[in-house]
């Protein structure tokens, strides 16, 4: 497997090679996951609309951490941020999922969530996992894929 400090050189060429200036790459491995911190003034460049560009970031050195690991140590969920952005859009996410399992709950019933990406429903799915009042499934196809809570009776 890649470590992290390959990871984060990875990471670093990529900025430079985008002529991206940055402050550093910062690891974090806590209660929340593995991250990959990026410290920039140039964020708009990095994040992107809607944070399609940090998705493709994302995407690509998760695609390099795979192609240098073996096949049961692929699985190791982290991802990269870019000035708590990552960090900021899943506390809102739990907090969302968190208020409509809630909702789940009380009125019985269904509760679809906005679309997201697979990165963002595996985040749902494993927050509420946690949640014995209700069990979780996604629904939908391609970018209309979304998270949709049930309530368990």
């Amino acid at each position: 497997m890649l470590e992290n400090s390959t990871i984060k050189n990875h990471l670093e060429e990529i900025l430079r090679l985008v002529g991206v200036a940055h402050e550093g790459v910062e690891h974090i491995d806590d209660e929340s996951g593995v991250r990959f911190c990026i410290k920039t003034s140039e964020s708009h460049a990095l994040i992107g609309q809607g944070g399609e560009t940090l998705a493709a970031l994302n995407h690509i050195i998760k695609r390099i951490r795979a192609r240098g690991g073996k096949e049961e140590e692929r699985e190791e969920m982290f991802y990269v941020d870019v000035n708590g952005y990552q960090e900021q859009l899943f506390s809102d996410i739990k907090a969302k999922a968190k208020v409509l399992a809630e909702r789940a709950k009380s009125l019985q019933a269904n509760i679809e969530m906005e679309p997201m990406s697979a990165y963002e429903r595996l985040f749902v799915h494993n927050f509420l996992s946690k949640d014995a009042g209700v069990k979780t499934e996604s629904k939908g196809e391609g970018r209309n894929r979304r998270v949709v809570i049930k309530c368990v009776v």
